[in-house]
């Protein structure tokens, strides 16, 4: 039960991040150094989300 609260967490986070970096992406004048910075973290929270492949 701990490890699905803390996926869908995860999850969650990793949803807000991937729309904040769609928005970046889709400004005007999008800020390279932020779009890398949302782009790691995205990467890193998938990562993570690997570790529960039995939720």
């Amino acid at each position: 039960m701990l490890r699905k609260a803390l996926f869908n967490i995860i999850r969650q986070e990793q949803r807000e991040i991937e729309d904040k970096l769609e928005k970046e992406e889709r400004s005007s004048t999008p800020d390279v150094a932020r779009l890398v910075s949302l782009r790691q973290e995205v990467t890193s929270l998938r990562r993570e989300l690997e570790h529960f492949h039995d939720v």
